[in-house]
Formats: structure tokens, C-alpha cells, sequence
């Protein structure tokens, strides 16, 4: 049964016919809330008083709303007959002297702050005339009367202060003229309200009344009677439902058919209205058994109305709840699928759904208030359907809203839909959790935490920042002196100070520990310097004494070569062999020969003169000296030169640099290829680039090529030994200067720099 209601509630169908029937009831609701006010409106043009909530549950007029309207007519008649007749009001009998001094001090007041715009009168003064009399004129003010009003005022707190007593009392003596002046304006105003008595016998129409004020000597009845007592006579001894009386206690009774002695009023209005009956006064007012069955006939006619219309509305709003209930059970689901899909628009914010919401809202409201404001003037057919398409739209628009919040709530994410919990999740619990997680990983990180937090709630007291500040000041310059002495101790061992050793008077433990931790790697760079420097050492001696000790048995060897070449060999495969002998035996002279300046040159044991060499000169000298083998190699050489180009050179290794790169030259460039050779002489270096075509492929770096041993050809057909690029290098950074490749494909340049000669 629970799997077949969840189906149903999830089916499209079922969801479509929901939300018409919420935005139809919400269609039918305000149609029938417009009709019930427009037939309500054509039977009287006062809306309010006919809709009466009463009227849903009675069909018969109750007796307490008949009193309630009969007693609001007590308080207009008797209010009217206590202004007395135009003689009374015209002779100023009717005139309250505190309204008047109230009204007096007002215009006064008035003048006061228009003139100093001051909410302070007691210190300022005026005395602007605007009523001005003679003393001896009749409507001035005497002393006496000014003594009486500023009385008045203070007595019945008009005024609030003493300053501004003195101020009223002086203000009056310039202005003697404004008593008469508000006594005739209220005289006037009460004559046009005794005069204008149209209104109350529309209200009266349908009773018998009759109503007198001793004080005033004023009589008001539409009964033909003489006295009081002829119309209390007349009132109750004939068949009225209600009659209302005064009591000579000052409270009103009642009585009537229609009154009983259980009857309870909803509410006393005579003490709503604050009515003070005086000795003396009558009052009678009686409803005429016409105005009854008429009253009695309208109100079951609109209750029957307003009950028809109830009830229509009644039954919109259950058939939108039993929509709106099926929407909430089925919302976020699909049919025979589980699980809860959100739309696109459940992913804006609540915030700006609530603002879309409100102003809806607002948009309706001011539509209705025009409608009502407008309503005599606008057509019915305008009425209605402004009415019911406004609440339909509204009804849409809420029922989105609603429905994707409950989306929301059913896939747990109805917090998410908030920016702040959004923003605040992402921002304040990350914030915290990060700030917990460095308070966990080490000290110094939990000190820092710790003053993030507890300096800006010191910084609440202010007389706590100085203390801060020198604090911070003080403790932040003793640990910024160890710091620099850190980053100073750290820049050191870069620099190859290996006997560098930080010492720290004071600092935190963490800047001691790093400082220890330096220390340490200053020491171990010390050991393994000297433990490099130390194998290099032993690696430079052991080659020089295997070269020399090679060189004893090689000479020995090429000299028994040369005399068996001079002996008279008959066999010619052993003058073949010799030939090979001889060859073989040069090339490992060679190689002895080199090796052995390769080890001298690293390691600085060779001897350097430095003088002044002409650099093209002897370029052009170890061309000749190469010019049979690169003829033989079938090479074209091309010289860039202007000399003379001095340099500060030793000759005798600058010419061991250039015989390097031009045997390399002859071994390895492409036959049939031209070779580049280019000296610029500069302000500090002149720079020799040399550049060739490889005739075997250069599948390898540049750096690598520089190093000991290390030959492009790597099938190592040639003769080459891998040490004339590296023995080229070493002895020109022993004359100050460098020697450096570049490789492009198979292009190989050499560039070989050297100190230009600067006379002393």
C-alpha cells in the first residue's frame, strides 16, 4: 500500500493536476473574496460595517450587534446635545477654557520654533507681536486673565517647564489680542457643528429618540411630545424590540422586547466612548419595530451570502491543501526511481528565493491596494480578473518556493541552500579546522595560534596595547637579530664557507634547532669537501705517476721500434708489423701525453705565464701546424679575423687550446665541409668561436661533451682520446678565461674566451 502511494505521488500526471488545482483554488479563492466584497459594497457603500464575522454563524440578527449600533448613536446624540443650541454656542457658554489655553500655546509653540528651530525654550526668549490690543481695549487680555491661562498650562502640564512659563507670559502681554481671536475661532467651529446636524438624523432614521443636557438647556427629538417625561412615556409603553435609556446614576438600561435580564453585552461601549453623564440630562432611544424586520431581513440575506461565499472559498482551500499535500509527498521524486533529484532551481539561494517571495507578496498587496482604493472606478470585469490572475501568479510563485525548499529538506541540504551556511562553511569551519590543525603540528605554529587569538582580545582594554606593542617590539627584535643571524649563517655555507658556525644567544627553540641543523650541514659539506678535494688529489697524483711511470717503458718501446725500423727486414709482413707497432706506440704517447696535462690542468699544478699574445697569430700558426691533416680531412676553412688581437695569455697552453679544437675538427667534421673560425675582440674577453658540421650524428649534450673521457663519436672509430675538449677547458680557466660548446643539430661551435691585454 506504502509502495503504491509513493508511485502515485511520484507520477507527472499526478504532480501537473496538483499544482493546477493550487493555482486554480487560489484563482477561485480571490473570485469569490472580490464577489462577496462587491455584493456586500452595491448594499451599502460602507464596507467595514456590514462584514460582520458574526454573520457566518447566525442567521438571525444577535442582539449584541443591535446594541452595539444603538449605542454608538447614543454617544453622536448625546456629544451633540452638549454643544447646546447656536444661542448657547454663540454666547461662548459651550467654550472648555483648558482647549483654548491648549490652543493658544500651540500657535505659540508653533511661532517659538520657527522662529529659534531650538528644542530648549527655557533659555530663549520671544517677543514676536501677531495679536497685538490696547490695554484699555474690551477684548484685551488683562493681567488677571494671563495669570489665569499660564495657571491653566502649568496646572494641566501644557507646559513643560518654567522657562517656558516665563516666555508664555510674556508672549501674552505682547499679544493681548489672541484670546478673543481662538475664542471666536472655536465659537465658529462649533456653530458650523451644531448647524450641521444632516448627518445624525441619517443615522437616526429608524428610531424614536428623544434627548436633553441641563447644562446646555439643548433639546433634540423627532417625538411630538412636551416633555421628558411625556416621550420616557411614549417610548416604553409602546412595542419596540430595544429601548436605551440613562439611568439616574449616569449608566444606561435597557430594555424591550428583544431584551431579556440574562442578556450579556459583548462590550460596554458607553465606557469605550468615555461618556460623563450630568444631573439631570435625559436621554431615550428606541428602535421602531419596522427598522427591526428590516435589519433582521438584511442581516439573514447577507449571512446567507457570506456563508454561500465561505463556503466556496472553504472548499477551494481544502482541494489546495490536498494538492499542496500530494506536491510535498511527491516532490524530488520520479516514478520508480529512488532517491531525491533537485532542478535547477532549488540551486538558488534560499536568500534569493526569499526576497523573489517577498516581493511577490509585496507586488500583490500593492495590486490589491489599488483595487481598493480604485474600486467604485474600475469595471467588474477588470476587477476579477486583475484579482484572480495576481493571487494565481502569487499562488505559483509560493508553491515553487515551498516545494523547493521541501526538495531541499528531503535531500538533507536544506542548509546548504543558504549563502551564509555556505559562505560559513566554507570560510569559518574550514578556517577553525585549518587553525586546529596547525595548533597540532608544531610548537611554533601553536604559538603563533595562540597569539592570533589572545593579542587582538588583549587589544579590547586599551590601556593594554602600549604594554602590547612594546612587548611585541622588544621580544620581535630579539628574535628578527636571531633570524638574521640564521639567513647570514645560511648564505655562508651557500657561498662555500664551510667552516661557517651559527651561534644563537637567544631566539625560540625552533630558530635554535635550525640553527643546530646548519650547523650540522655545514659540517658534513666541510667533510665532504675535503674528502672530494682529497680524492681528486689522490686521483690527479696516481694519474700523473701512471703517466710517468707509463712514459719509462714507452720510450724504451718506441726506441726499439725505430731501431728495428732501421734494421734490414727482408719478411715484409714484419715490416708491416713494425709499421703497426710504431703507430700503436705514438698514439699511446699521445694519449700519456694528454692524460697526463688533463690531470695537471684540473688540478692546477700547471704552470702559467700570462703575457702578452697576439691571439690571431698564433691561430693562424696552429693552422698551419693542422693544415696537412684538415687537407687530408678535405675541410675548408674560413678565418674572420682583423688583427692583431692581443690577449693575456700563456702562449704555449693557449696553443695547446687551439691544437685541441683543431684536431677535433679534422677528426670529427663532415669530409668536404667548411669550417668557421671568428675571433671578436671585446672591452674585458676576446671570444674565438669555431664552428663545424659533425659527420657522425651529436646525440649528445653539450655539458657532457666537456667532460674527461667523453667523445661524440660513441662507436669510437676514431683515434680520439675524450680529454682534448675537457684539457681545453681546464687551461683556459687557468688563464682567467673559459671554453664552452654549443650543439644545434649537428652543428658543433666552440667558443673559447679569453682576458684582453690591457697595458698596466
Amino acid at each position: 500500500m506504502a509502495t503504491k502511494w509513493k508511485n502515485f505521488t511520484r507520477n507527472c500526471w499526478v504532480k501537473a493536476v496538483s499544482v493546477i488545482l493550487v493555482v486554480a483554488s487560489a484563482g477561485v479563492a480571490a473570485w469569490q473574496t472580490v464577489a462577496l466584497a462587491n455584493e456586500q459594497y452595491r448594499r451599502d457603500s460602507n464596507l467595514v460595517s456590514v462584514l460582520d464575522e458574526r454573520m457566518l454563524l447566525m442567521q438571525e440578527i444577535p442582539l449584541d450587534y443591535l446594541v452595539e449600533n444603538q449605542d454608538a448613536l447614543v454617544y453622536h446624540l448625546y456629544s451633540q446635545i452638549q454643544q447646546g443650541s447656536e444661542d448657547y454656542v454663540a454666547s461662548g457658554n459651550s467654550i472648555n477654557e483648558i482647549d483654548l489655553c491648549q490652543k493658544i500655546h500651540d500657535f505659540y509653540f508653533d511661532l517659538y520654533y520657527s522662529e529659534y528651530d531650538d528644542e530648549s525654550l527655557a533659555d530663549q526668549t520671544i517677543r514676536r507681536t501677531v495679536y497685538p490690543a490696547d490695554a484699555d481695549s474690551p477684548n484685551a487680555l488683562s493681567d488677571e486673565k494671563i495669570n489665569e491661562l499660564v495657571t491653566l498650562a502649568i496646572k494641566y502640564e501644557i507646559i513643560q517647564d518654567s522657562g517656558d512659563a516665563a516666555n508664555f507670559r510674556g508672549w501674552l502681554e505682547e499679544n493681548r489680542g489672541v484670546y478673543t481671536v481662538f475664542r471666536q475661532e472655536m465659537i465658529t467651529e462649533q456653530l458650523d457643528n451644531v448647524r450641521d446636524t444632516s448627518w445624525l438624523t441619517s443615522l437616526l432614521e429608524g428610531y424614536d429618540y428623544y434627548a436633553y443636557c441641563k447644562e446646555t438647556d439643548t433639546t433634540l427629538t423627532n417625538l411630538d411630545v412636551a416633555d421628558a417625561a411625556a416621550a420616557q412615556k411614549q417610548l416604553t409603553a409602546s412595542n419596540y424590540p430595544l429601548v436605551c435609556s440613562l439611568n439616574a446614576d449616569g449608566t444606561l438600561g435597557w430594555q424591550g422586547e428583544l431584551w431579556t435580564d440574562d442578556a450579556q453585552l459583548s462590550e460596554d461601549m458607553s465606557s469605550y466612548y468615555d461618556l460623563s453623564f450630568r444631573s439631570g440630562d435625559v436621554l431615550l432611544i428606541a428602535l421602531k419595530p419596522t427598522t427591526y424586520d428590516n435589519m433582521s431581513a438584511w442581516w439573514a440575506n447577507s449571512s446567507y451570502i457570506v456563508q454561500r461565499f465561505a463556503g466556496i472559498i472553504t472548499l477551494a482551500a481544502i482541494v489546495a491543501l490536498l494538492g499542496f499535500v500530494l506536491l510535498c509527498f511527491g516532490a524530488g521524486r520520479k516514478t520508480a526511481e529512488d532517491g531525491i533529484h533537485l532542478i535547477g532551481f532549488d540551486r538558488v539561494w534560499t536568500e534569493a528565493q526569499i526576497i523573489l517571495g517577498a516581493a511577490a507578496w509585496t507586488v500583490w498587496i500593492c495590486i490589491l491596494c489599488v483595487l481598493i482604493d480604485q474600486y467604485a472606478s474600475i469595471p467588474e470585469n477588470v476587477l476579477y480578473i486583475t484579482a484572480i490572475v495576481s493571487s494565481m501568479l502569487l499562488a505559483a510563485a509560493m508553491l515553487g518556493l515551498i516545494l523547493a525548499q521541501i526538495r531541499r529538506i528531503k535531500a538533507h541540504k536544506w542548509l546548504d541552500g543558504f549563502l551564509f551556511c555556505r559562505l560559513f562553511k566554507k570560510y569559518i569551519v574550514h578556517g577553525v579546522r585549518w587553525v586546529v590543525q596547525q595548533f597540532g603540528k608544531s610548537p611554533l605554529r601553536q604559538k603563533i595560534v595562540v597569539l592570533a587569538i589572545l593579542l587582538p582580545l588583549l587589544c579590547v582594554f586599551w590601556f593594554t596595547v602600549p604594554f602590547i606593542i612594546a612587548g611585541l617590539l622588544y621580544f620581535g627584535m630579539r628574535e628578527a637579530d636571531s633570524f638574521e643571524a640564521v639567513t647570514n649563517g645560511a648564505h655562508d655555507i651557500r657561498a662555500g664557507k664551510t667552516g661557517t658556525h651559527i651561534n644563537l644567544d637567544h631566539g625560540s627553540k625552533e630558530l635554535h634547532a635550525l640553527a643546530d641543523d646548519l650547523n650540522g650541514i655545514s659540517d658534513g659539506f666541510g667533510d665532504a669537501v675535503d674528502t672530494a678535494v682529497k680524492s681528486e688529489r689522490l686521483k690527479a697524483e696516481l694519474i700523473s705517476n701512471v703517466s710517468h711511470d707509463i712514459k719509462t717503458p714507452l720510450t724504451s718501446i718506441i726506441t726499439y721500434i725505430d731501431l728495428l725500423k732501421k734494421c734490414n727486414l727482408t719478411d715484409p709482413t714484419a715490416r708491416e708489423y713494425v709499421d703497426v707497432l710504431d703507430q700503436k706506440a705514438q698514439r699511446l704517447r699521445i694519449l700519456t701525453g694528454d692524460l697526463f696535462d688533463a690531470s695537471k690542468a684540473s688540478s692546477g699544478a700547471m704552470k702559467v705565464e700570462l703575457m702578452q699574445t697576439d691571439f690571431d697569430a698564433l691561430l693562424r700558426q696552429a693552422l698551419g701546424e693542422r693544415s696537412e691533416h684538415l687537407e687530408k680531412a678535405n675541410l675548408d676553412v674560413r678565418i674572420d679575423s682583423n688583427p692583431p688581437v692581443y690577449v693575456n695569455a700563456d702562449g704555449r697552453l693557449l696553443w695547446r687550446i687551439l691544437d685541441n679544437l683543431l684536431s677535433n675538427c679534422a677528426r670529427y667534421a663532415l669530409p668536404g665541409s667548411r669550417v668557421y673560425i671568428a675571433i671578436q675582440p671585446g672591452t674585458d674577453f676576446a671570444t674565438l668561436t669555431m664552428k663545424n658540421i659533425s659527420a657522425s650524428e651529436l646525440n649528445i649534450s653539450a655539458d657532457e661533451l666537456m667532460e674527461r673521457f667523453t667523445r661524440g663519436d660513441r662507436s669510437r672509430h676514431t683515434e680520439g682520446s675524450g680529454l682534448g675538449l675537457s684539457i681545453a677547458k681546464s687551461l683556459a680557466e687557468l688563464m682567467g678565461g673559459s671554453c664552452r660548446v654549443e650543439i644545434d643539430g649537428d652543428l658543433f661551435k666552440a667558443m673559447v674566451t679569453i682576458p684582453v691585454w690591457k697595458e698596466a
